[in-house]
């Protein structure tokens, strides 16, 4: 007869088997459920004009089932075949899953601006412009102008407008491009008020950018590693963030890829916990979408990889990952990459469910208030 084992050591190795089972990969039916709706966690770019003949868009708005796209110069030739595309994708999104597909553009104003005087459109003010001219009823006008070029084109989203405060003259990727409304932090709030109440009237959804602040780099976050720790000022960079978010007028916010160790000595914003989920949500009490910079920046993409870069993302608090070019070397996809990252660290336990489920959930919120008339936001 086998000897019997103390009950100590008998309760020791139950408790073993609890937190082992507790700190295990997810449940199989609780990936089941989440795994279809992954897709709802990116928001890609991709190449052409048209849907027709699109393998790759026709798969992500059907077989990945993104949460949206977004358009660059590649996707443009004039304002009749930008509006066909747009009804296009939308209607294919919305028979594929049932719901609203957001489509975005970066359309600040001045040179970065997709639907500018190349493909048809009218010149449009910059922020600095507007910044310069100070007058608040004009830049509202010039967001409603802007708004209402997205909506004809079937844009429902615009990644704008940046708050970045422009003190450092030597900023080469948004003061030294004029995307800045200037080195006040209470003008650029007032500035973005504005900016958002125009873009609203016309119907269009906005994003702050780029938190926690870009405006005092020396580098471009586009092409390398930024660190921002001895030059950034979060008490000045942070004002508009504080005005806006207390007023309720902010629909997203966009991160940046930018370093700064007195936030977290190991990471850069977008993949760092502290300044996401701390800052942000805790300090600053944003409880909506936040959306990445474009996770194919050399910030990120030489250092990270876009699937661990995706996973650490979504663990630090942001909502949707942006990849603006999907395509990679050898018919393979950003997009992919990124969500077998994804799935295998919800399997694993890296990735916790209800952080998905929170991401999730933001997400069909703000898609919830593309149907909302501007009047009653």
């Amino acid at each position: 007869m086998a000897a019997r084992l103390p009950r100590g050591l008998l309760v020791g190795a139950a408790l073993v088997i609890v937190l082992i089972a507790g700190c295990g990969s997810l449940a199989p039916e609780r990936f089941g459920a989440l795994n279809p709706r992954l897709g709802e966690l990116l928001l890609v770019g991709f190449d052409g004009t048209t849907l027709h003949d699109n393998a790759h868009l026709e798969s992500l708005l059907c077989e990945t089932r993104v949460a949206g796209v977004i358009l660059f110069a590649r996707n443009i030739v004039d304002a009749e075949q930008t509006a066909r595309l747009t009804r296009e994708i939308t209607a294919r999104a919305r028979a594929c899953t049932g719901r609203a597909l957001l489509v975005a553009v970066d359309a600040e104003g001045g040179r970065v601006m997709r639907l500018g005087p190349s493909a048809g459109w009218t010149a449009t003010l910059s922020h600095q412009d507007l910044g310069e001219a100070g007058d608040l009823v004009q830049t509202e006008l010039e967001a409603r102008r802007i708004g209402g070029m997205l909506r004809e084109a079937g844009i429902n989203w615009n990644l704008a407008p940046v708050v970045d405060v422009g003190y450092n003259p030597a900023n080469p990727v948004i003061v030294g491009v004029g995307r800045s409304f200037g080195a006040n932090p209470q003008i650029v709030a007032a500035q973005a008020r504005a900016y958002i109440t125009g873009m609203h009237a016309a119907g269009v959804l906005t994003a702050l950018k780029h938190f926690p602040g870009h405006g005092s780099s020396i580098d471009d976050s586009h092409a390398g590693f930024v660190d921002v720790t001895e030059t950034a000022r979060p008490d000045v960079e942070l004002v508009p963030y504080r005005l806006l978010l207390a007023e309720g007028l902010v629909d997203a916010v966009m991160t940046a890829h930018v370093f700064n160790r007195h936030l977290d000595p190991w990471v850069p914003a977008t993949l760092s916990r502290s300044t996401i989920d701390g800052m942000l949500r805790g300090e600053l009490g944003w409880r909506g979408v936040v959306v990445s910079d474009d996770m194919r920046m050399g910030a990120i993409e030489r250092h990270y990889g876009v699937g661990d870069a995706a996973v650490r993302a979504l663990r630090a608090g942001v909502d949707l990952v942006l990849i603006a070019d999907d395509r990679r070397p050898g018919d393979r996809f950003a997009s992919a990459e990124a969500l077998k990252a994804i799935r295998r660290a919800l399997r694993r336990g890296r990735l916790p469910a209800a952080r998905v489920d929170e991401a999730l959930t933001r997400i069909a919120a703000l898609r919830s208030r593309l149907t909302v008339p501007a009047e009653v936001r």
